[in-house]
C-alpha cells in the first residue's frame, strides 16, 4: 500500500508540474509525438495514478518466503528448503508515445511503456546434501530484475466546466501483462496455457494488449488448470497469486502443470505470476540468480473488467 501511495504521488505531482510550468521528472521521460505535449503528458500521468492497479501489479515485488521440498536433492550441490526475496529499490521509468491525431493536432490515443529495474536479494535457506546433514546455512544472491507493461489510453470528450477533467480526459482502455527478466538470465518461458471454465487460451507474448473488459475472467471457486512451457525441462516452475505459492508439476519434456481453486477475492483487478527459475539458481550455492516470470491481469468479477467505463 505505502509503495502505492508513493507511486501515486508521483504521477500527481509531476502531473501538476507538467501543467503549470513543463518542466519534466525523473519518473518518467516521455517520448511523444503528434502533438504530445507537457500538458498532454501530464494528464496522461493523472489518469495512472487514477488506476494504479494498471501499473502495479503487487506480485513481481513480493517478498513472500516460500518453502521447498527438495528431496534428496539428487547431484545437487545445496539442499534449498525456504527461498525469498529482498527489494531494496524500485526505479520506474515511462515513456508515452503519443498518436493519431484529430482536426486540431491532438492525439487521441498514448501508448505508455512502463519499465522498471527492480534491485535487491534472492535468498536461500538451505542444507548440505549429505543424508543426515541437519545444518542450515543462508545463501544471497544478487537480484537485478528488469520489468516492462504497457498501457493503451484513449482521448475521449471530457465536459470543460468538470472539476476532475484532468483525471477524465484520457482512459486505460488497453493493458499488456508484465514481463520480468533477470538480467543476464537464460531462462525463458515460451508460452503459457490457462483453461478454466470457458477460457482455454494459450498466451505467448505477455506484453500483446488486452482491453481491459477483455482480461481474464476467474470467477470465484473457478478451477484454473496452467500448463507453461519453458525452453528447459530441469526448470523451477511457481505460481505466484491467488493469495498462494506453490511449484507447478514437471512433465519431463520442458512444459509444467498445475490446477487451483480461486478464492474469494475483492472486485477489482488482479494479477497472479507465472515464474520460471533455473534449478542452478535454488541448488547451485555460487550460480547467478536466474529467473523469468509472466504477470497477467485478471478479474474475479465482471465489474472489475469493465475499467474503461466505470467513471
Amino acid at each position: 500500500m505505502k509503495k502505492h501511495l508513493a507511486l501515486a504521488m508521483g504521477l500527481l505531482l509531476m502531473a501538476v508540474a507538467m501543467t503549470g510550468c513543463g518542466k519534466s521528472s525523473s519518473l518518467t521521460s516521455s517520448d511523444g509525438t503528434s502533438g504530445g505535449t507537457a500538458v498532454e503528458q501530464a494528464k496522461v500521468n493523472a489518469s495512472l495514478s487514477a488506476d494504479l492497479a494498471l501499473v502495479e501489479d503487487e506480485v513481481s515485488e513480493d517478498e513472500t518466503p516460500t518453502d521447498f521440498d527438495a528431496g534428496s536433492g539428487g547431484l545437487a550441490l545445496v539442499r534449498p528448503y525456504r527461498w525469498w526475496r529482498h527489494i531494496t529499490s524500485v526505479n520506474r521509468t515511462f515513456t508515452t508515445e503519443f498518436s493519431d491525431p484529430d482536426s486540431s493536432g491532438r492525439p487521441t490515443r498514448a501508448l505508455v511503456t512502463v519499465n522498471s529495474t527492480i534491485l535487491g536479494t534472492f535468498n536461500v535457506i538451505a542444507g548440505d546434501t549429505a543424508a543426515g546433514d541437519t545444518t542450515r546455512r543462508l545463501i544471497t544472491k544478487p537480484l537485478e530484475n528488469h520489468r516492462v507493461r504497457k498501457l493503451l489510453l484513449v482521448r475521449v470528450h471530457a465536459d470543460s466546466a468538470a472539476v476532475d477533467s484532468l483525471r477524465r480526459e484520457w482512459r486505460i482502455v488497453g493493458t499488456s501483462g508484465a514481463k520480468v527478466a533477470s538480467v543476464n538470465g537464460v531462462t525463458n518461458i515460451q508460452n503459457i496455457r490457462v483453461q478454466a471454465g470457458a477460457i482455454d487460451t494459450t498466451i505467448t507474448n505477455p506484453l500483446e494488449l488486452w482491453r481491459t473488459r477483455r482480461v481474464f475472467f476467474l470467477p470465484p471457486m473457478t478451477q484454473v488448470t496452467v500448463t507453461v512451457t519453458t525452453n528447459s525441462a530441469d526448470d523451477l516452475v511457481f505460481l505466484r497469486g491467488f493469495d498462494r505459492r506453490f511449484r507447478f508439476h514437471p512433465n519431463g519434456d520442458g512444459t509444467y502443470t498445475a490446477s487451483w481453486m480461486t478464492g474469494e477475492r475483492p472486485m477489482r483487478l488482479q494479477h497472479f505470476g507465472i515464474e520460471a527459475m533455473s534449478r542452478a539458481t535454488l541448488f547451485d550455492d555460487v550460480a547467478p540468480y536466474d529467473a523469468q516470470a509472466w504477470i497477467l491481469p485478471y478479474a474475479p468479477h465482471r465489474d472489475g473488467c469493465d475499467i474503461e467505463h466505470r467513471r
